[in-house]
């Protein structure tokens, strides 16, 4: 017992006389138990089944619970390989005082539980305490209505303690292997090994400007949504392993470079902080490559978060440009040349009427709509497997409908169109489908656009509208491909609430199936859609913020961790630099030249990664029907200004402190 006591006592004592390494871990922890307790507590919240989107949030919650269990687990392995390689002359010291390797074991294991279980409580208790506020700013972003109370989930600390348990025990068993390899001369030695000078990598650099010229290749030139979304991770894989291969072998040669130029080097600052540098560019190499790559994760997972909920209802104007829309299914090409739909419209217009809403905006006409891949300057209907096709849904009805709806008297003969390309597509002066073509006679701006005309969309790369004379070319174009429906569509905009505009659907339903007892028929309801779409982009935006907070955590630790480290392996080189003449002044100079040098690359390589990545990830937010690149560009530049705000701030931080670290 009292041995336990003595190795408790001896615990909390190296707890507190390291506090400068464990003081940031332990708040590191702390946020870590926080964030993962708040997912918790909200994935078991009854507030959840309720919300709208309700299976996007779920989702969205118990992934983030898995990505938040990685990176918490990364970043308390990075802070405790961080402290054990700076306590190693301590432990060294420990057996040569008469300590067992076993006897260390024991302090080692208490500090571990201690630091685990007062950031565990530490981060219960701020969990608990915001996590209410993370809750109503869910609903918040949900636009759900906020309620009353307060509450703990039970459960979520249960798993909150599990997981932070299952880490430190992890940690622990590293900490005893470590000790058990080690040995106490080389652990006493460990603070005078350096490292030698590096060699230049021309073939580490060569193969960095490779692999980063081919992620950024793809991510430049790749056009299709849908090749994009497969080629992301890729693109991403290749950009990390240049990443790395750049920093560890492109500094050394611009380091080597700086010692050649003797107008730069031979000054005091310089000389010191570019000698310092190139001894230790492997462990720097590997310090700004990680934040580099943490950075840039930030700032695409932020940026295109908020993208996302802020283009929302744009996007939802986009997908369902009438509030609702219903398109009937005729099988043949006789059912439209033939069909009776001025009787069917005016049965539409008097269920709408009965239902206790205007049928004033009511429209209805007859449209053929399919998918198309387009290879060079023609459209097949056979949508290949094939990266370099791009998808469009085509979009066909007739000039009587078109004259009717836009109340124009245009006209045209039985090989001509008229184009609305909303998307800038270079069509040239011809429509070419399978062997067939048609001269495009103008290009309008009127085309009467409905809710099911992008019903063929989804993973393409946009819409194309086309006119023809009559129903007889429309009927001619539907015998080229079988794989898709003639339809006539009806659309109605009568600003109704949700229950109303239901009620109405239902209604007009009715009614096609009356005329057409034997066809299918698909409809569209914005307001039912927004439900699920603000459930999904909500939960995006909350689980980006969440994604984003654990990676700055992360960044700035290892920024911390970074500065101290260097800290203490300079300050003997600058004690002896101030013994022999080196003014305070100077060493301030050398400090402010060495930090900037190494510190501001990794935030400008994560603003080059992001340029890059930039025209990829707006692609893949066009899947989402997010085609505001405008947007998309204002949210990163917000998001890279805040960002960079911060950064500087942790760069005025860390840089007093390895300066307090440095000095007599």
């Amino acid at each position: 017992m009292r041995k336990l006591a003595f190795y408790a006592r001896l615990a909390m004592q190296n707890l507190f006389k390291n506090r400068l390494f464990y003081g940031p871990n332990l708040l590191a922890c702390t946020l870590c138990a926080a964030l993962f307790y708040i997912v918790r507590f909200l994935a078991y919240s009854d507030m959840v089944p309720q919300m709208r989107g309700a299976y996007y949030v779920s989702f969205m919650l118990e992934l983030g619970t898995i990505v938040l269990a990685v990176v918490m687990m990364s970043i308390l392995i990075y802070a405790n390989g961080f402290i054990m390689k700076r306590r190693q002359k301590e432990l060294g010291l420990y057996n040569i005082l008469g300590m067992e390797k076993r006897q260390v074991a024991h302090v080692l294991i208490l500090e571990s539980m201690f630091l685990g279980l007062g950031s565990l409580v530490l981060g219960l208790g701020t969990g608990v305490l915001f996590s209410k506020l993370a809750l109503m700013g869910l609903l918040r972003l949900l636009k759900f209505e906020i309620p009353l109370g307060f509450e703990v989930s039970v459960q979520g600390m249960v798993e909150t303690a599990l997981v932070m348990g299952a880490v430190f025990l992890l940690l622990i068993l590293r900490n005893l292997w470590i000790l058990h390899l080690s040995r106490p001369v080389d652990l006493l030695r460990s603070g005078n090994v350096g490292e030698a000078e590096p060699h230049s990598r021309r073939f580490m650099a060569a193969m960095g400007v490779l692999f980063l010229g081919a992620g950024y290749t793809i991510a430049v030139t790749i056009r299709n949504p849908l090749g994009a979304f497969l080629l992301f991770f890729v693109a991403v894989m290749l950009v990390i392993i240049g990443n790395y291969c750049l920093f560890t072998a492109t500094s050394v040669v611009i380091l080597k470079a700086l010692r050649k130029n003797k107008a730069f080097y031979y000054k005091p600052r310089h000389f010191t902080a570019v000698s310092g540098m190139l001894y230790r560019m492997k462990q720097n190499a590997k310090g700004m490559h990680n934040i580099c790559i943490l950075a840039t994760m930030l700032l695409v997972t932020i940026s295109t978060t908020v993208c996302m909920y802020a283009g929302s209802e744009e996007a939802l104007r986009r997908m369902y440009p009438d509030e609702i829309a219903l398109s009937g299914h005729l099988d043949t090409g006789e059912e439209a040349l033939t069909g009776d739909f001025a009787a069917l419209e005016a049965d539409y217009r008097r269920a709408v009427e009965q239902a206790g809403l205007s049928a004033d905006t009511l429209t209805g006409r007859l449209q053929l709509s399919f998918a198309a891949g387009r290879k060079g300057d023609s459209f097949s209907l056979y949508v290949e497997n094939d990266l370099g096709m791009s998808v469009y849904s085509l979009d066909f009805m007739f000039l009587e409908d078109y004259n009717r709806l836009t109340g124009r008297s245009a006209t045209l003969a039985p090989d001509e169109v008229l184009c609305y390309n909303p998307g800038g597509v270079d069509l040239g002066d011809t429509l070419r489908i399978a062997g067939e073509s048609w001269r495009v006679k103008e290009t309008v701006t009127d085309y009467p656009v409905h809710g099911a005309s992008f019903a063929a969309t989804a993973g393409g790369s946009g819409q194309l509208f086309f006119v023809l004379a009559d129903r007889e070319t429309l009927v001619a174009v539907d015998t080229l491909q079988r794989s898709a429906y003639i339809d006539y569509e009806v659309t109605l905009n009568a600003g109704a609430g949700q229950a109303e505009t239901r009620a109405c659907l239902d209604a007009l339903c009715r009614v096609w199936n009356e005329h057409f007892p034997a066809h299918g028929y698909r409809t569209s309801c914005r307001a039912e859609a927004a439900d699920d779409y603000y459930g999904m982009n909500g939960s995006f935006l909350f689980l980006g913020i969440f994604l984003g907070l654990a990676f700055l955590i992360a960044t700035v630790l290892m920024i911390y961790y970074k500065q101290i480290s260097e800290g203490y392996e300079d300050r003997q080189r600058f004690v002896i630099l101030q013994k022999v003449g080196m003014s305070r002044r100077e060493v301030r100079a050398t400090i402010r030249t060495q930090v900037l040098m190494v510190f501001f690359v990794p935030l400008l390589m994560a603003a080059v990664h992001m340029s890059f990545a930039f025209p990829m990830i707006s692609r893949l937010l066009s899947l989402f029907s997010l085609n505001n690149v405008s947007l998309f560009l204002l949210c990163s530049l917000i998001t890279f200004l805040v960002f960079a705000l911060v950064y500087v701030a942790v760069y005025l931080v860390t840089a007093r402190k390895y300066y307090q670290i440095v000095r007599l």
